[in-house]
């Protein structure tokens, strides 16, 4: 989730600024009133912007934001910077990279500025995360793959170890199923067996003649198994499966 540090406002404008950020998203606010408790919440949790106020305290204000500017991961990170005094906003502006002033107390054109500023930059962190869901990095002793999602079409348990088929190829990896499963979004990747974790995207059809029911893949020959103690589990995911026999 997109999240948040508040720092240095009054109770009155912080409690303002968790308020409206409730209207503009899927967003997680944490604030802190001191340099000190500023910097507890930073070293414990990654945030994707930051709000100050910029007010009295310049001088805090001034030694976080040159931290952040100064940290790697925080070069660029957006900072929204929030005054009653437009001499400090004007020279904080031309001083820092990557902020966004607003003039205290917010109209309503300049809380409509706000709230677009705000959604746009949830929005961007989806599209950033969800394209970074759809690749995971898998470490074998032949070496690193950065691996599609898409591309798996099961994850099967063999002697502690596992094997991932792709369509046209399989993957040796020296860890047991439970770990391998840690690597694959729950939603895609479903358990069907004790040795079977399958890609629901990539399913064709399930055999459900069979014991246990045999699931095939778009253009594959391979196939994997549902146990007994997951058929629920699968008819869940597919409420209308019907009986059917494979087509080869």
């Amino acid at each position: 989730m997109f999240s948040i540090l508040l720092g240095f406002f009054d109770a009155p404008a912080r409690d303002f600024l968790l308020d409206f950020c409730k209207t503009c998203g899927q967003i997680e606010v944490s604030y802190a009133s001191t340099k000190e408790e500023w910097f507890a919440l930073f070293e414990h949790q990654k945030y994707n912007c930051f709000f100050f106020s910029f007010e009295e305290d310049i001088m805090s204000v001034r030694s976080v934001i040159f931290s952040l500017r100064n940290h790697e991961h925080h070069l660029h990170t957006p900072i929204l910077l929030f005054s009653t005094k437009i001499e400090y906003l004007v020279t904080a502006f031309v001083h820092w990279r990557s902020c966004e002033c607003f003039l205290m107390p917010l109209d309503n054109k300049k809380k409509d500025a706000l709230q677009g500023l705000l959604q746009y930059y949830v929005g961007l962190y989806k599209k950033i995360h969800a394209s970074e869901r759809k690749f995971c990095q898998i470490n074998t002793p032949k070496g690193l793959y950065n691996l599609p999602y898409s591309a798996v079409l099961y994850i099967e348990s063999t002697m502690k170890k596992s094997m991932i088929h792709l369509k046209d190829e399989v993957i040796h990896v020296p860890y047991p199923l439970y770990q391998v499963r840690k690597i694959f979004p729950d939603k895609n990747f479903v358990q069907t067996h004790r040795s079977f974790i399958v890609n629901l995207e990539n399913i064709a059809y399930i055999d459900k003649s069979k014991e246990p029911w045999g699931i095939f893949f778009f253009d594959s020959d391979k196939e994997a198994f549902v146990s007994r103690s997951h058929k629920k589990t699968i008819l869940r995911h597919f409420p209308n499966l019907e009986e059917e026999t494979p087509k080869k």
